[in-house]
């Protein structure tokens, strides 16, 4: 019986990708909801035609401010980001899915984490707006 290698569709079968991207992808722009509404009610966020608002008035102004940020072009930089996230995530911790899985929320969690401080911050990095 003569050997043959194994294609390359049997040697790479079960570490497709695609999950980890999609998931970082929605998990990214889904973490940026409640990762706001925790800047405001701690810190600040910036609620449009509102200026800054804090404390727990500014929760609901700050969830409208996700949607309206996400809407000029944040939603596709989170998914972007996300999705990115997701591959890192899949290439370190592969093939445990569990560890994958982890990595993913973490990655994208610092990644909305990052979107949602940088609005909060804005004012200070150029200036009155």
């Amino acid at each position: 019986m003569l050997w043959t290698a194994p294609s390359s569709a049997a040697k790479w079968k079960g570490t497709r990708v695609t999950p980890a991207v999609f998931r970082g992808a929605l998990w990214a722009v889904a973490l940026a909801f409640p990762l706001a509404a925790i800047c405001a009610l701690f810190y600040r966020f910036p609620v449009p035609f509102s200026g800054y608002q804090t404390g727990l008035v500014a929760v609901p102004g700050a969830l409208v401010a996700v949607v309206f940020y996400g809407i000029l072009g944040g939603f596709p930089a989170l998914l972007t980001a996300g999705g990115l996230g997701g591959a890192a995530a899949h290439t370190l911790g592969r093939p445990d899915r569990q560890h994958v899985r982890r990595l993913t929320l973490v990655f994208t969690g610092l990644i909305a984490l990052l979107a949602v401080g940088l609005l909060a911050i804005l004012d200070k990095l150029i200036g009155p707006w």
